[in-house]
């Protein structure tokens, strides 16, 4: 009989059982899949899609703050150009103002040295003005009469003379010399001894050299004889005092 179903059944028909038989194997073989297992899995791949967010998001931020590192570097260092550029400007401006003090101080010397010339230039001049008639009473004119005639100009006399001139003239007692005596007389007073030795300390001054002089007053302003004189010697030795006594310069006529 089987022989007989064979006979009667296509090659068709056979073919069709033998496809139907191998898809109902393969069915059976394939395991269901657990919808919580699918559920686990999606979970997994969006919990690894979150990790690679945040993965994503921490390189951004590292990416950010190497940005913002790198900003605050150029910063430094463009504050640190700043920084020199104003120690070169600071450096340049003391530069300046020590270039500036040079020359000031350079223009100073220059200035003194033109009024030393200027003063000598001036004194010559007197000296070369100055008349064997003529009367003088500053410090500049009497020093070139003394140096150029070697004597006191004739409105010059001694302290006795100008005692006696001023109680003939006013009718008082000389007592001091409290009194103008070229305003006073008409005379200034100069010719008189001025000894300057270390073996008398009570009048011997230091800043003068030891010697024999005369002295004579000049430059009177005010109500007496004021504290102004020159100290001479013959051939043109002259030094002049403004303190009376204290401190001598000696002054440079020719």
């Amino acid at each position: 009989m089987y022989i007989y179903c064979m006979k009667n059944v296509s090659l068709k028909t056979l073919l069709a059982w033998l496809v139907a038989v191998f898809f109902a194997a393969c069915t059976v073989s394939v395991e269901p899949v657990d919808g919580d297992d699918v559920d686990s899995s999606s979970s997994s791949v969006a919990e690894s899609s979150s990790s690679e967010k945040k993965s994503s998001g921490s390189v951004a931020k590292s990416s950010s703050s190497e940005k913002k590192s790198s900003c605050s570097a150029v910063e430094s260092s463009s504050t640190e150009k700043s920084l020199s550029s104003s120690v070169a400007e600071s450096s340049s401006s003391e530069k300046e103002s020590s270039s500036n003090i040079a020359e000031s101080s350079s223009a100073e010397k220059i200035s003194s040295s033109s009024v030393i010339e200027s003063s000598s230039a001036n004194a010559k001049s007197i000296y070369e003005a100055v008349e064997e008639s003529g009367l003088y009473t500053t410090k500049d004119s009497v020093a070139a009469y003394l140096c150029k005639f070697d004597k006191l100009p004739a409105n010059y006399v001694g302290k006795n003379t100008g005692k006696k001139l001023y109680e003939s003239e006013t009718g008082n007692t000389f007592e001091k010399w409290n009194f103008n005596p070229w305003t006073t007389i008409g005379v200034m007073i100069g010719g008189d001894n001025f000894d300057n030795f270390a073996s008398n300390p009570d009048n011997y001054h230091a800043t003068l050299p030891e010697g024999s002089y005369h002295e004579a007053d000049v430059d009177y302003s005010g109500a007496n004889r004021g504290t102004k004189r020159l100290v001479y010697q013959p051939d043109c030795v002259i030094y002049y005092t403004s303190d009376h006594y204290e401190n001598f310069t000696k002054l440079d006529i020719r």
